[in-house]
């Protein structure tokens, strides 16, 4: 084989090669381009139009205690006596538990103790001063006697002196009885004004006494714990032989006869609430139906929410309605709002507006939406969508803007 045909022969080869190779890479590059298979996002959509949302409203409200209150001790020591368990019934005044009172007890009898012996120091006293009184009288009646004659004396000695009729010794003589009639009768006066101080200082010894048996008895009485209210045990967080502190908690009693229902209303439904008035109010929790009272109307809306509370007392004599139960209380408002009605569930909040999700042929895409009005089941939407347009009210959670979607048509679902 010549050169010439070796070499024909080889860029053949080459050639066929490059050619395999240029097909593999586009084959490859096809494969890698390919579009990623999408998923569609399941939903239930609802054909919306317009209509009128009835001027009842069912709000859902809360059922709390009309009173609570945490009961506590007045005094330090050791729980030696508990007679109450959680869910008994008590009345206000009613013994809880005790503590030790061993010092409370020795200490009021330590300062009756004091007050009897104040109380025999006061009549002794005064037993006293009766004994003396008509001596000490009688003495403060002749040191008076003695002490006016000393006086006349010495005035009538200085006259005849001063005139000359007797000596200047005598006028010194009469001078120095006279002083000494002055100390008799103010000894005398001193002697009474001593048994009355001693009178009035044991009087003060029996008040004082008296204070301290009273603050000794507070003590004791301290050391009784009791109901500060009416009410249900409904938590206990001590038990016999725990040490309490002053102050320290025992337990909490809530008031459930009667019980406060809360609900959150529209502006529009104030008109037809007042206080006293009889409302209709539904448990789920319990199947029943029963009624209540208005007790409160709220005089300002809450910032956040446009709405006022409104509190209704619920009879509550078997204790069936406790605290954290739901109520359903069906309010009246003055006029029907008009607009596109969307079940509530339909509606997405993000940044403080609120959106749904309309879909377009195969996409969903997110709305902004106004809301003029709503309950517990449905909203009244007035801008942002139109009759005929079709809202995701199921599955809407897993949308993003432009999500692909599977549909299901609401009037379908069998509800």
């Amino acid at each position: 084989m010549n050169k010439r045909r070796m070499s024909a022969i080889t860029a053949s080869l080459m050639l066929t090669m490059g050619l395999v190779l240029v097909g593999c890479t586009d084959e490859q590059e096809k494969k890698e381009e390919a579009p990623p298979v999408s998923v569609s996002i399941p939903v239930t959509v609802l054909t919306v139009k317009e209509a009128m949302l009835s001027n009842e409203r069912t709000y859902i409200g809360s059922i709390s205690a009309e009173d609570t209150s945490t009961v506590v001790t007045q005094a330090s020591g050791t729980l030696t006596k508990l007679y109450v368990k959680k869910g008994d019934s008590v009345k206000k005044g009613q013994l809880i538990g005790e503590i030790d009172s061993t010092k409370q007890q020795l200490d009021v009898e330590e300062q009756e103790s004091k007050l009897a012996s104040a109380i025999a120091r006061l009549a002794q006293a005064k037993a006293s001063q009766d004994a003396d009184t008509k001596e000490v009288s009688s003495a403060r009646v002749l040191a008076k006697q003695a002490l006016d004659n000393a006086k006349e004396s010495y005035d009538r000695v200085k006259a005849l002196v001063e005139a000359g009729a007797l000596p200047a010794a005598q006028l010194g003589a009469a001078e120095d009885e006279w002083v000494r009639a002055q100390n008799s009768y103010r000894t005398s006066t001193q002697s009474e004004a001593k048994d009355l101080a001693g009178i009035q200082v044991s009087a003060a010894d029996v008040e004082a006494a008296k204070l301290a048996v009273e603050k000794a008895k507070r003590a004791l009485a301290d050391s009784i714990i009791k109901a500060p209210m009416d009410g249900v045990i409904n938590q206990l967080s001590v038990s016999v032989g725990d040490m309490i502190a002053n102050q320290g908690t025992v337990g909490e009693i809530v008031a459930l006869d009667p019980v406060m229902v809360t609900i959150q209303v529209a502006e529009d439904a104030l008109p037809s609430l007042k206080k006293g008035m009889s409302m209709q109010l539904s448990i789920p929790a319990l199947g029943t139906k029963t009624e209540g009272e208005i007790a409160f109307v709220g005089l300002s809306a809450a910032r956040d929410t446009k709405l006022f509370p409104v509190e209704i007392r619920l009879p509550n004599r078997d204790l069936v309605y406790r605290p954290g139960m739901r109520a359903d209380v069906t309010v009246t408002g003055t006029k029907e709002q008009k607009g596109i009605v969307l079940p509530i569930e339909a509606l997405l909040e993000l940044d403080g507006k609120q959106y749904v999700y309309v879909v377009k042929g195969d996409r969903a895409y997110k709305q902004e939406i106004e809301k003029i009005e709503s309950d517990t089941q449905a909203a009244v939407i007035s801008q942002g969508l139109a009759p005929g347009d079709r809202v995701v009210v199921a599955g809407q959670s897993d949308l993003q803007d432009g999500s692909q979607v599977s549909i299901i048509e609401y009037d379908k679902k069998g509800e």
